[in-house]
Formats: C-alpha cells, sequence, structure tokens
C-alpha cells in the first residue's frame, strides 16, 4: 500500500518543480499534472494507487501519423532503448494518443519520483525527434 497521499505528492513535487507547475486534477481520482518549465512546458499526469504511480504524457494522436503501420514499428524498436520509459497507444475522447508513460512502486522515494518525471519528459522529447519522419507535415 502507498505511502503517498496525492496532497503529500503535490506537496513534495510542488517544491521540486515549483508550486505553479503542479496541481491535482479535479476531473480524475487520485491524478496530479506537472508541466516541465525546462522541457517546453509539457504536461506530465501521475495516478497514485495503492500498488504504483503511474507517469504518462501525451507523444501524438493517430491522425497525426502518415504511416499508422510503420510509426508503430519504429515505436516498438524505440522501446527497448527508452530507459525509464514506455511508448503506448490510448484512447482519448474516442481518438487514438500515442503516449510515453512509465510505472514506479506506490513506496517510490520522492527522489525517485521526480527523476521519474524529468526522465519521461526527456524520452518524450527525444521519442517526437526521432519519430518525427513518420507525421503528418504540417
Amino acid at each position: 500500500m502507498s505511502h503517498w497521499t496525492i496532497e503529500q505528492l503535490q506537496q513534495r513535487l510542488a517544491e521540486n518543480f515549483g508550486g505553479a507547475n503542479v496541481a491535482v486534477l479535479e476531473d480524475a481520482e487520485n491524478a496530479l499534472q506537472v508541466v516541465l518549465a525546462e522541457a517546453g512546458d509539457l504536461e506530465i499526469t501521475l495516478v497514485l494507487s495503492e500498488d504504483q504511480i503511474y507517469v504518462s504524457t501525451p507523444l501524438v494522436t493517430g491522425a497525426q501519423v502518415q504511416d499508422r503501420a510503420a510509426f508503430n514499428d519504429a515505436c516498438l524498436r524505440m522501446n527497448p532503448i527508452n530507459p525509464l520509459s514506455n511508448l503506448g497507444l490510448s484512447t482519448v475522447d474516442g481518438q487514438d494518443v500515442y503516449v510515453v508513460f512509465g510505472e514506479l512502486s506506490a513506496d517510490s522515494t520522492e527522489t525517485q519520483i521526480v527523476l521519474e518525471i524529468r526522465t519521461l519528459g526527456i524520452n518524450a522529447i527525444d521519442a517526437i525527434e526521432s519519430l518525427k519522419p513518420f507525421l503528418v507535415k504540417a
């Protein structure tokens, strides 16, 4: 069982990322949003459960991808070399959204959680740079 409450986690993360950059998400249970100013205001979502802390950020929507099969192949090949993060596919408001995500034990230390958030941000930026050739040209 987690030794964190969402309020404790919010307070500790606010100390690391700035109070204005950490907020409880009112429309989701036990969820926070952290804005990484150093990563171009990338929004990272944390969801706390009894057993784990799920950390994620959207990468692109399916509609932004030229060739989904080629993109999926590239994502799968990138996964093993992406430290502490995974690439996946979720459905948000009826549309496919590619995400970068990671999980930690709910008993992780503050240092481990902060490292996961920062690493996930770096990995998301690296992933989008690597996957640009597969995206619809704007």
